[in-house]
Protein backbone atom coordinates (compact mmCIF):
# COMPACT_ATOMS: atom_id res chain seq x y z
CA UNK A 1 0.00 0.00 0.00
CA UNK A 2 1.71 3.35 -1.04
CA UNK A 3 2.20 5.85 1.88
CA UNK A 4 0.66 8.75 2.21
CA UNK A 5 2.73 11.93 0.93
CA UNK A 6 2.83 14.43 4.01
CA UNK A 7 4.30 17.90 2.86
CA UNK A 8 6.31 19.73 5.53
CA UNK A 9 6.06 23.64 6.19
CA UNK A 10 7.86 26.18 8.17
CA UNK A 11 6.74 27.50 11.50
CA UNK A 12 6.76 31.16 9.78
CA UNK A 13 4.26 30.04 6.88
CA UNK A 14 2.18 27.58 9.64
CA UNK A 15 1.89 31.21 11.06
CA UNK A 16 0.99 33.32 8.45
CA UNK A 17 -1.48 30.65 7.76
CA UNK A 18 -3.22 30.63 10.60
CA UNK A 19 -3.33 34.73 11.36
CA UNK A 20 -4.52 34.94 7.30
CA UNK A 21 -8.15 33.00 8.26
CA UNK A 22 -8.31 35.08 11.19
CA UNK A 23 -11.60 37.39 10.97
CA UNK A 24 -12.12 40.70 12.49
CA UNK A 25 -15.98 42.85 12.08
CA UNK A 26 -15.72 45.83 10.75
CA UNK A 27 -17.64 46.88 13.58
CA UNK A 28 -15.51 45.04 16.29
CA UNK A 29 -12.51 46.89 14.98
CA UNK A 30 -13.73 50.53 14.71
CA UNK A 31 -14.38 49.95 18.85
CA UNK A 32 -10.97 48.86 19.30
CA UNK A 33 -9.30 51.91 17.51
CA UNK A 34 -11.55 54.07 19.01
CA UNK A 35 -10.79 52.38 22.46
CA UNK A 36 -7.14 52.52 21.46
CA UNK A 37 -7.31 56.30 20.46
CA UNK A 38 -9.38 57.49 23.83
CA UNK A 39 -6.76 55.59 25.83
CA UNK A 40 -3.70 57.33 23.59
CA UNK A 41 -5.47 60.58 24.14
CA UNK A 42 -8.10 61.23 27.20
CA UNK A 43 -4.81 61.13 29.32
CA UNK A 44 -3.54 63.92 27.25
CA UNK A 45 -6.37 65.76 27.54
CA UNK A 46 -7.19 65.65 30.58
CA UNK A 47 -3.72 66.26 32.38
CA UNK A 48 -3.84 69.22 30.29
CA UNK A 49 -7.13 69.71 31.29
CA UNK A 50 -7.09 69.72 34.91
CA UNK A 51 -3.05 71.79 34.77
CA UNK A 52 -5.01 74.72 32.96
CA UNK A 53 -7.98 75.12 35.00
CA UNK A 54 -5.30 75.13 38.32
CA UNK A 55 -4.50 78.29 40.09
CA UNK A 56 -1.46 79.86 38.90
CA UNK A 57 1.09 82.83 37.88
CA UNK A 58 1.93 81.99 34.24
CA UNK A 59 -1.22 80.93 32.34
CA UNK A 60 0.91 80.80 28.82
CA UNK A 61 0.52 77.66 26.70
CA UNK A 62 4.50 77.79 26.98
CA UNK A 63 3.96 76.60 30.70
CA UNK A 64 2.20 73.43 30.15
CA UNK A 65 4.40 70.76 31.42
CA UNK A 66 4.27 68.94 28.27
CA UNK A 67 5.53 72.36 26.17
CA UNK A 68 8.38 73.55 28.87
CA UNK A 69 11.44 72.24 26.68
CA UNK A 70 9.80 73.87 24.14
CA UNK A 71 11.42 77.42 25.40
CA UNK A 72 15.25 76.07 25.24
CA UNK A 73 15.14 74.85 21.58
CA UNK A 74 16.07 78.60 20.90
CA UNK A 75 19.08 78.73 23.58
CA UNK A 76 20.29 74.97 22.01
CA UNK A 77 20.25 76.63 18.08
CA UNK A 78 22.02 80.06 19.14
CA UNK A 79 24.95 77.79 20.51
CA UNK A 80 25.01 76.12 17.59
CA UNK A 81 25.16 78.95 15.61
CA UNK A 82 27.94 80.18 17.96
CA UNK A 83 30.50 76.95 17.31
CA UNK A 84 29.54 77.10 13.90
CA UNK A 85 27.69 74.10 13.32
CA UNK A 86 30.56 71.99 14.23
CA UNK A 87 29.92 68.19 14.91
CA UNK A 88 30.81 68.64 18.64
CA UNK A 89 28.36 71.18 18.86
CA UNK A 90 25.69 69.14 17.43
CA UNK A 91 26.34 66.01 20.19
CA UNK A 92 26.55 68.86 22.70
CA UNK A 93 22.71 69.91 21.70
CA UNK A 94 21.38 67.08 21.01
CA UNK A 95 22.36 65.64 24.88
CA UNK A 96 21.01 68.98 26.11
CA UNK A 97 17.84 67.92 24.27
CA UNK A 98 17.99 64.50 25.34
CA UNK A 99 17.73 65.58 29.06
CA UNK A 100 15.35 67.90 28.47
CA UNK A 101 13.15 65.26 26.86
CA UNK A 102 13.69 62.43 29.95
CA UNK A 103 12.92 65.83 32.69
CA UNK A 104 9.57 66.64 30.55
CA UNK A 105 8.47 62.36 30.67
CA UNK A 106 9.20 62.46 34.43
CA UNK A 107 7.28 66.00 35.04
CA UNK A 108 4.15 64.42 33.44
CA UNK A 109 4.75 60.89 35.00
CA UNK A 110 5.17 62.45 38.52
CA UNK A 111 2.74 65.39 38.02
CA UNK A 112 -0.05 64.56 35.57
CA UNK A 113 -3.79 64.54 36.97
CA UNK A 114 -4.66 61.12 36.12
CA UNK A 115 -1.14 59.06 37.17
CA UNK A 116 -1.35 60.83 40.57
CA UNK A 117 -4.75 60.11 40.57
CA UNK A 118 -4.35 55.67 39.75
CA UNK A 119 -0.82 55.29 41.75
CA UNK A 120 -1.72 54.99 45.06
CA UNK A 121 -4.63 52.95 43.64
CA UNK A 122 -2.60 50.95 41.63
CA UNK A 123 0.88 50.84 43.87
CA UNK A 124 -2.31 49.52 46.87
CA UNK A 125 -3.01 46.59 44.27
CA UNK A 126 0.36 45.50 43.70
CA UNK A 127 1.10 45.79 47.11
CA UNK A 128 -2.04 43.33 48.22
CA UNK A 129 -0.03 41.02 45.46
CA UNK A 130 3.44 40.93 47.78
CA UNK A 131 4.75 43.71 45.14
CA UNK A 132 6.66 46.96 46.22
CA UNK A 133 7.78 49.36 43.41
CA UNK A 134 10.59 50.29 41.65
CA UNK A 135 11.98 51.86 44.90
CA UNK A 136 10.94 49.59 47.68
CA UNK A 137 10.71 45.96 48.30
CA UNK A 138 8.27 44.55 50.74
CA UNK A 139 9.87 42.41 53.31
CA UNK A 140 8.06 40.01 56.47
CA UNK A 141 6.14 41.04 59.32
CA UNK A 142 5.51 44.68 57.79
CA UNK A 143 9.05 45.50 57.51
CA UNK A 144 9.98 47.39 54.00
CA UNK A 145 13.41 47.59 52.44
CA UNK A 146 14.93 50.36 49.97
CA UNK A 147 15.63 48.48 46.69
CA UNK A 148 19.14 50.13 46.00
CA UNK A 149 20.01 48.61 49.11
CA UNK A 150 19.12 45.46 48.35
CA UNK A 151 20.46 45.12 45.28
CA UNK A 152 23.88 46.23 46.75
CA UNK A 153 24.29 43.89 48.82
CA UNK A 154 22.75 40.78 46.69
CA UNK A 155 24.20 42.09 43.02
CA UNK A 156 27.51 41.22 41.51
CA UNK A 157 30.28 42.12 43.42
CA UNK A 158 31.22 46.18 42.80
CA UNK A 159 35.12 45.93 42.65
CA UNK A 160 34.70 42.86 39.82
CA UNK A 161 36.43 44.85 36.61
CA UNK A 162 33.07 43.69 34.44
CA UNK A 163 30.88 45.50 36.95
CA UNK A 164 33.30 48.32 36.72
CA UNK A 165 33.00 49.13 33.36
CA UNK A 166 29.48 48.14 33.44
CA UNK A 167 29.12 51.35 35.47
CA UNK A 168 31.05 53.75 33.41
CA UNK A 169 29.25 52.69 30.20
CA UNK A 170 25.60 51.64 31.09
CA UNK A 171 24.32 55.83 31.57
CA UNK A 172 21.95 57.87 30.05
CA UNK A 173 24.14 59.38 27.20
CA UNK A 174 23.19 63.29 28.21
CA UNK A 175 24.52 61.84 31.67
CA UNK A 176 28.06 62.34 33.53
CA UNK A 177 30.22 59.04 33.71
CA UNK A 178 30.55 58.29 37.22
CA UNK A 179 33.86 56.56 38.94
CA UNK A 180 32.86 53.37 40.30
CA UNK A 181 35.89 52.44 41.98
CA UNK A 182 35.69 53.83 45.74
CA UNK A 183 39.62 52.05 46.94
CA UNK A 184 40.97 54.61 44.49
CA UNK A 185 39.01 57.55 45.82
CA UNK A 186 39.27 56.93 49.32
CA UNK A 187 43.28 56.19 49.13
CA UNK A 188 43.85 59.47 46.96
CA UNK A 189 41.71 60.62 50.08
CA UNK A 190 43.64 59.53 52.98
CA UNK A 191 46.72 60.50 51.30
CA UNK A 192 46.10 63.77 50.83
CA UNK A 193 45.24 64.44 54.29
CA UNK A 194 47.90 62.71 55.51
CA UNK A 195 50.14 65.03 53.48
CA UNK A 196 48.43 67.58 56.24
CA UNK A 197 49.02 65.31 59.02
CA UNK A 198 45.65 63.99 59.56
CA UNK A 199 44.20 61.34 59.65
CA UNK A 200 41.61 59.23 57.77
CA UNK A 201 38.83 57.33 59.64
CA UNK A 202 35.86 55.47 57.40
CA UNK A 203 33.04 54.93 59.31
CA UNK A 204 31.24 52.57 56.49
CA UNK A 205 27.42 52.24 57.89
CA UNK A 206 26.06 48.84 56.71
CA UNK A 207 22.51 49.23 55.19
CA UNK A 208 19.10 47.27 56.63
CA UNK A 209 19.37 43.83 54.24
CA UNK A 210 22.74 43.71 55.70
CA UNK A 211 22.08 43.09 59.34
CA UNK A 212 18.34 42.27 59.48
CA UNK A 213 18.11 39.95 56.56
CA UNK A 214 15.71 37.68 58.27
CA UNK A 215 13.18 40.75 57.97
CA UNK A 216 13.70 40.17 53.78
CA UNK A 217 13.51 36.47 53.43
CA UNK A 218 13.26 33.19 55.66
CA UNK A 219 16.15 31.56 54.28
CA UNK A 220 18.38 33.61 56.62
CA UNK A 221 18.46 33.87 60.36
CA UNK A 222 18.58 36.63 62.49
CA UNK A 223 21.96 35.43 63.50
CA UNK A 224 23.38 36.00 60.02
CA UNK A 225 25.32 39.20 58.37
CA UNK A 226 25.47 39.48 54.21
CA UNK A 227 28.01 41.36 52.56
CA UNK A 228 28.13 42.18 48.89
CA UNK A 229 30.69 39.21 47.64
CA UNK A 230 33.74 42.20 46.93
CA UNK A 231 33.02 43.43 50.51
CA UNK A 232 35.95 42.09 52.21
CA UNK A 233 38.23 42.70 49.02
CA UNK A 234 37.55 46.38 49.60
CA UNK A 235 38.30 46.24 53.28
CA UNK A 236 41.63 44.10 52.87
CA UNK A 237 42.70 46.62 49.98
CA UNK A 238 41.96 49.92 52.14
CA UNK A 239 44.22 48.38 55.43
CA UNK A 240 46.82 47.22 52.94
CA UNK A 241 47.17 51.01 51.74
CA UNK A 242 47.15 52.40 55.50
CA UNK A 243 43.50 53.68 55.76
CA UNK A 244 41.75 53.39 59.05
CA UNK A 245 38.33 51.65 58.77
CA UNK A 246 35.85 51.15 61.65
CA UNK A 247 34.11 47.85 62.26
CA UNK A 248 30.66 49.24 62.41
CA UNK A 249 29.05 45.98 61.07
CA UNK A 250 30.23 44.26 63.83
CA UNK A 251 29.29 46.75 65.88
CA UNK A 252 25.77 46.64 64.55
CA UNK A 253 25.70 43.00 65.09
CA UNK A 254 26.89 42.90 68.64
CA UNK A 255 24.40 45.90 69.62
CA UNK A 256 21.43 43.22 67.53
CA UNK A 257 22.60 40.26 69.92
CA UNK A 258 23.37 41.98 72.96
CA UNK A 259 20.03 44.20 73.36
CA UNK A 260 18.12 41.82 71.63
CA UNK A 261 16.65 44.82 69.26
CA UNK A 262 16.67 45.60 65.54
CA UNK A 263 19.20 48.32 64.71
CA UNK A 264 16.84 49.34 61.93
CA UNK A 265 13.13 51.19 61.91
CA UNK A 266 10.79 49.14 60.06
CA UNK A 267 9.66 50.92 57.32
CA UNK A 268 12.99 53.52 56.85
CA UNK A 269 16.20 53.20 55.53
CA UNK A 270 18.24 54.64 59.23
CA UNK A 271 19.06 53.21 61.97
CA UNK A 272 17.22 53.21 65.73
CA UNK A 273 18.12 55.95 68.07
CA UNK A 274 19.56 53.30 70.65
CA UNK A 275 21.15 51.52 67.51
CA UNK A 276 23.33 55.00 66.59
CA UNK A 277 24.00 55.82 70.16
CA UNK A 278 25.79 52.47 70.35
CA UNK A 279 27.68 52.67 67.58
CA UNK A 280 28.95 56.64 68.59
CA UNK A 281 30.18 55.19 71.74
CA UNK A 282 31.86 52.49 70.47
CA UNK A 283 33.90 54.91 67.85
CA UNK A 284 34.48 57.13 70.47
CA UNK A 285 36.14 54.56 72.22
CA UNK A 286 38.33 53.81 69.29
CA UNK A 287 39.30 57.42 68.45
CA UNK A 288 40.25 57.84 72.12
CA UNK A 289 42.54 54.94 72.03
CA UNK A 290 44.21 55.94 68.84
CA UNK A 291 44.54 59.99 69.59
CA UNK A 292 44.84 62.13 72.05
CA UNK A 293 43.33 65.42 71.94
CA UNK A 294 45.01 69.26 72.93
CA UNK A 295 41.91 70.84 73.69
CA UNK A 296 40.45 71.20 77.21
CA UNK A 297 37.15 69.25 76.32
CA UNK A 298 33.58 70.51 76.48
CA UNK A 299 31.74 72.07 78.84
CA UNK A 300 28.95 70.31 80.70
CA UNK A 301 26.80 69.13 78.59
CA UNK A 302 23.02 67.28 78.99
CA UNK A 303 20.71 64.84 77.31
CA UNK A 304 16.82 65.05 77.52
CA UNK A 305 14.39 62.56 76.30
CA UNK A 306 12.08 63.15 73.13
CA UNK A 307 9.44 60.96 72.32
CA UNK A 308 9.58 61.35 67.95
CA UNK A 309 6.60 59.80 65.75
CA UNK A 310 7.04 59.83 61.79
CA UNK A 311 6.37 58.09 58.64
CA UNK A 312 9.35 56.09 57.36
CA UNK A 313 11.24 57.23 54.53
CA UNK A 314 10.29 54.06 52.34
CA UNK A 315 6.62 53.79 53.67
CA UNK A 316 6.89 57.38 51.97
CA UNK A 317 7.85 55.92 49.10
CA UNK A 318 5.40 53.84 48.53
CA UNK A 319 3.09 56.58 47.67
CA UNK A 320 0.20 54.54 49.06
CA UNK A 321 -3.62 55.54 49.46
CA UNK A 322 -3.05 56.47 53.55
CA UNK A 323 -7.08 54.45 54.22
CA UNK A 324 -5.41 51.30 52.44
CA UNK A 325 -1.43 51.74 54.10
CA UNK A 326 -0.91 48.81 56.22
CA UNK A 327 2.66 50.31 57.27
CA UNK A 328 1.51 53.07 60.54
CA UNK A 329 3.90 55.78 61.34
CA UNK A 330 6.44 54.48 63.52
CA UNK A 331 7.49 56.40 67.05
CA UNK A 332 11.24 56.41 68.87
CA UNK A 333 12.48 57.69 71.91
CA UNK A 334 15.68 60.16 71.32
CA UNK A 335 17.83 61.58 73.16
CA UNK A 336 18.42 65.38 72.34
CA UNK A 337 21.93 66.52 73.15
CA UNK A 338 22.23 70.24 74.70
CA UNK A 339 24.34 72.51 76.87
CA UNK A 340 24.21 73.04 80.28
CA UNK A 341 22.28 76.18 79.49
CA UNK A 342 19.76 74.08 77.52
CA UNK A 343 20.82 75.69 74.12
CA UNK A 344 21.07 73.05 71.23
CA UNK A 345 24.66 71.43 70.59
CA UNK A 346 26.61 73.09 67.61
CA UNK A 347 29.91 71.86 65.70
CA UNK A 348 32.68 73.97 66.34
CA UNK A 349 34.99 74.78 63.62
CA UNK A 350 38.31 75.24 66.34
CA UNK A 351 37.31 71.69 66.93
CA UNK A 352 40.23 69.13 66.00
CA UNK A 353 38.13 66.45 64.48
CA UNK A 354 36.08 66.85 61.65
CA UNK A 355 32.96 64.56 60.79
CA UNK A 356 31.79 64.56 57.07
CA UNK A 357 28.66 62.41 56.80
CA UNK A 358 25.36 61.69 54.91
CA UNK A 359 21.63 60.97 56.26
CA UNK A 360 23.01 58.04 58.78
CA UNK A 361 24.46 61.42 60.35
CA UNK A 362 21.07 63.69 59.76
CA UNK A 363 18.86 61.28 61.33
CA UNK A 364 17.69 62.50 64.45
CA UNK A 365 19.63 66.17 63.99
CA UNK A 366 18.15 67.31 61.26
CA UNK A 367 14.42 68.52 61.88
CA UNK A 368 13.46 68.83 58.54
CA UNK A 369 13.94 64.36 58.32
CA UNK A 370 10.86 64.26 60.75
CA UNK A 371 12.37 62.57 63.51
CA UNK A 372 14.07 65.25 66.20
CA UNK A 373 17.01 67.83 66.43
CA UNK A 374 20.27 67.96 68.05
CA UNK A 375 20.06 64.22 68.95
CA UNK A 376 22.03 62.91 65.99
CA UNK A 377 24.94 60.65 65.29
CA UNK A 378 27.51 63.77 65.50
CA UNK A 379 25.81 65.17 68.51
CA UNK A 380 25.98 62.08 70.37
CA UNK A 381 29.71 61.09 68.96
CA UNK A 382 30.72 64.73 70.77
CA UNK A 383 29.12 63.41 73.68
CA UNK A 384 31.06 60.72 74.06
CA UNK A 385 33.93 61.84 73.48
CA UNK A 386 33.34 65.37 75.59
CA UNK A 387 34.94 67.00 72.70
CA UNK A 388 33.77 69.57 70.29
CA UNK A 389 33.59 68.59 66.62
CA UNK A 390 33.53 70.25 62.84
CA UNK A 391 31.19 69.03 60.38
CA UNK A 392 29.95 68.83 57.26
CA UNK A 393 26.67 67.00 56.32
CA UNK A 394 24.51 66.35 53.12
CA UNK A 395 21.87 64.08 52.72
CA UNK A 396 22.37 61.71 49.76
CA UNK A 397 25.86 60.82 47.29
CA UNK A 398 27.76 60.33 50.31
CA UNK A 399 30.35 58.67 48.08
CA UNK A 400 31.29 62.72 46.96
CA UNK A 401 29.26 65.28 48.00
CA UNK A 402 31.08 66.23 51.69
CA UNK A 403 34.52 65.75 50.09
CA UNK A 404 33.20 68.20 46.84
CA UNK A 405 31.96 70.46 50.02
CA UNK A 406 34.78 69.91 51.41
CA UNK A 407 37.33 71.03 48.56
CA UNK A 408 35.34 74.14 47.82
CA UNK A 409 35.67 75.61 51.16
CA UNK A 410 38.91 74.94 50.63
CA UNK A 411 39.09 76.46 47.35
CA UNK A 412 37.77 80.15 49.11
CA UNK A 413 40.63 80.39 51.24
CA UNK A 414 38.45 78.85 54.48
CA UNK A 415 40.87 76.55 55.45
CA UNK A 416 38.48 73.48 57.35
CA UNK A 417 40.94 71.41 58.38
CA UNK A 418 43.05 74.00 60.12
CA UNK A 419 44.11 72.00 63.46
CA UNK A 420 42.39 68.85 62.60
CA UNK A 421 43.81 65.75 63.65
CA UNK A 422 41.44 63.71 62.44
CA UNK A 423 38.41 63.81 59.58
CA UNK A 424 36.01 61.04 60.18
CA UNK A 425 34.06 59.62 56.41
CA UNK A 426 30.86 58.62 57.10
CA UNK A 427 28.81 57.20 54.37
CA UNK A 428 26.15 54.24 53.62
CA UNK A 429 26.90 51.11 52.38
CA UNK A 430 24.80 51.33 48.94
CA UNK A 431 27.61 53.86 48.08
CA UNK A 432 29.89 51.20 47.55
CA UNK A 433 28.17 50.04 44.64
CA UNK A 434 26.27 53.09 43.28
CA UNK A 435 27.87 55.74 44.38
CA UNK A 436 30.15 58.32 42.35
CA UNK A 437 33.73 58.36 43.11
CA UNK A 438 35.38 60.70 41.93
CA UNK A 439 38.76 61.93 43.06
CA UNK A 440 38.54 65.35 44.57
CA UNK A 441 41.43 67.67 45.01
CA UNK A 442 42.19 69.50 48.86
CA UNK A 443 43.99 72.98 47.10
CA UNK A 444 43.90 75.75 49.62
CA UNK A 445 43.45 78.97 47.64
CA UNK A 446 43.39 82.44 48.31
CA UNK A 447 40.06 84.08 48.03
CA UNK A 448 39.29 85.74 44.74
CA UNK A 449 37.62 88.44 44.09
CA UNK A 450 34.07 88.15 42.93
CA UNK A 451 31.57 89.87 41.23
CA UNK A 452 28.50 87.38 42.36
CA UNK A 453 26.30 89.04 44.84
CA UNK A 454 26.68 88.51 48.72
CA UNK A 455 25.27 89.21 51.82
CA UNK A 456 26.15 89.65 55.40
CA UNK A 457 24.84 87.93 57.89
CA UNK A 458 21.36 89.29 58.73
CA UNK A 459 21.39 91.58 55.51
CA UNK A 460 18.03 90.86 53.47
CA UNK A 461 17.42 91.90 49.97
CA UNK A 462 14.35 91.81 46.88
CA UNK A 463 15.46 91.40 43.78
CA UNK A 464 14.51 90.93 40.73
CA UNK A 465 16.50 88.57 38.01
CA UNK A 466 16.35 86.05 35.31
CA UNK A 467 17.23 81.93 35.87
CA UNK A 468 20.02 81.81 33.46
CA UNK A 469 20.87 78.07 34.84
CA UNK A 470 19.48 75.60 37.28
CA UNK A 471 20.33 71.75 38.69
CA UNK A 472 18.10 69.00 38.38
CA UNK A 473 15.75 68.05 40.99
CA UNK A 474 14.59 64.88 41.77
CA UNK A 475 10.80 63.30 41.57
CA UNK A 476 8.80 62.85 44.62
CA UNK A 477 9.34 59.71 46.06
CA UNK A 478 12.54 58.40 44.23
CA UNK A 479 14.58 59.20 46.60
CA UNK A 480 14.88 58.56 50.59
CA UNK A 481 14.43 62.25 51.28
CA UNK A 482 11.82 63.99 51.57
CA UNK A 483 13.53 67.68 51.44
CA UNK A 484 15.42 69.20 48.22
CA UNK A 485 17.37 72.43 47.62
CA UNK A 486 17.91 73.42 44.29
CA UNK A 487 20.34 76.02 43.09
CA UNK A 488 20.40 78.55 40.44
CA UNK A 489 22.55 80.89 38.68
CA UNK A 490 20.38 84.13 38.66
CA UNK A 491 21.36 87.39 36.23
CA UNK A 492 20.48 90.53 35.06
CA UNK A 493 20.37 91.28 39.18
CA UNK A 494 18.19 94.43 40.27
CA UNK A 495 17.29 95.29 43.93
CA UNK A 496 13.90 96.48 44.30
CA UNK A 497 14.52 98.57 46.61
CA UNK A 498 17.89 100.09 44.51
CA UNK A 499 18.06 100.38 40.93
CA UNK A 500 21.42 99.84 40.91
CA UNK A 501 22.11 96.40 39.23
CA UNK A 502 24.05 93.42 40.12
CA UNK A 503 26.18 90.89 38.11
CA UNK A 504 25.11 87.52 38.70
CA UNK A 505 24.28 85.46 42.28
CA UNK A 506 24.56 81.94 42.92
CA UNK A 507 21.35 81.17 44.85
CA UNK A 508 19.42 78.06 46.45
CA UNK A 509 16.33 77.78 46.88
CA UNK A 510 13.63 74.74 48.55
CA UNK A 511 12.45 72.45 45.62
CA UNK A 512 10.76 69.96 47.44
CA UNK A 513 9.11 70.08 51.57
CA UNK A 514 7.78 66.31 52.47
CA UNK A 515 7.72 64.53 48.47
CA UNK A 516 6.02 67.88 47.32
CA UNK A 517 7.54 69.79 44.33
CA UNK A 518 7.61 73.85 45.35
CA UNK A 519 7.51 76.28 42.93
CA UNK A 520 11.04 76.69 42.65
CA UNK A 521 11.02 73.11 41.44
CA UNK A 522 9.34 74.53 38.21
CA UNK A 523 11.62 77.08 37.44
CA UNK A 524 13.76 76.77 33.77
CA UNK A 525 16.25 78.58 32.17
CA UNK A 526 14.72 82.27 30.94
CA UNK A 527 12.47 82.44 33.66
CA UNK A 528 11.87 85.93 35.35
CA UNK A 529 11.44 85.76 38.99
CA UNK A 530 11.22 88.38 42.25
CA UNK A 531 12.44 87.02 45.45
CA UNK A 532 13.62 87.63 48.54
CA UNK A 533 17.39 86.65 49.52
CA UNK A 534 19.07 86.51 52.79
CA UNK A 535 22.51 85.75 53.51
CA UNK A 536 23.43 81.55 53.57
CA UNK A 537 25.08 81.73 57.12
CA UNK A 538 21.87 82.67 58.48
CA UNK A 539 19.91 79.46 57.79
CA UNK A 540 23.14 77.05 57.23
CA UNK A 541 22.41 75.29 60.38
CA UNK A 542 18.78 74.36 59.12
CA UNK A 543 19.42 73.96 55.63
CA UNK A 544 23.06 73.01 54.76
CA UNK A 545 22.31 68.96 55.53
CA UNK A 546 19.15 68.73 53.17
CA UNK A 547 19.60 66.70 49.80
CA UNK A 548 21.01 69.37 47.54
CA UNK A 549 21.93 69.66 43.61
CA UNK A 550 24.94 71.82 42.28
CA UNK A 551 24.93 73.47 39.08
CA UNK A 552 27.38 72.20 36.69
CA UNK A 553 30.17 74.77 36.36
CA UNK A 554 32.50 74.26 39.13
CA UNK A 555 33.45 78.59 38.94
CA UNK A 556 29.32 78.55 40.51
CA UNK A 557 29.88 75.90 42.44
CA UNK A 558 32.90 77.92 44.30
CA UNK A 559 30.77 81.00 44.60
CA UNK A 560 29.27 81.67 47.74
CA UNK A 561 25.49 81.30 47.86
CA UNK A 562 22.50 83.10 49.21
CA UNK A 563 19.37 81.93 50.21
CA UNK A 564 16.12 82.69 48.35
CA UNK A 565 12.52 82.55 49.01
CA UNK A 566 9.92 82.73 45.78
CA UNK A 567 7.49 85.83 45.90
Amino acid sequence: MAKASIKKISRVQQAHDEVGITKIRPAAAAVFVAFFLIMLFGVFIVDHFMEWSSPRNDTSVSSLRSLEGVSELPEIAEELHQQRFKPSAWVTANRKLLARIQQTEDDIEEQGAVASWLRPWAQSGLLFAGVGNEQVYPGKESWLFYRPDVDSVSGPGFLQPLQLQKRTSSIAEWEKSPQPDPVSALIDFHQQLAARGIRLLVVLIPVKPEIVPEHFTSRLSGTQMVHNSSYKFFVDQLTEAGVWIADVATWMGEYKQQNKKDPFLRTDTHWTPSAMQWVASRLADELNQQLSWSGSGLASQKTETISVTNQGDIAAMLDLQPMLSPYPSETVTTLRVTNADGSRWRASAAAELLVLGDSFSNMYSLEAMGWGESGGFVEHLSHALQQPIDRIVRNDQGAFATRQLLARELARGRDRLAGKKVVVYQFAGRELAFGDWQRVALELKQPAASTFLSLAAGEQKLVHGVVQAISTVPRPGSVPYRDHVVSIHLVDITSVDNPKSFTQAVVFLQSMKKNVWTRAARLRPGDEIELMLNSWSDVVQVKDGLNRSELDSLDLQLQEPVWGELL
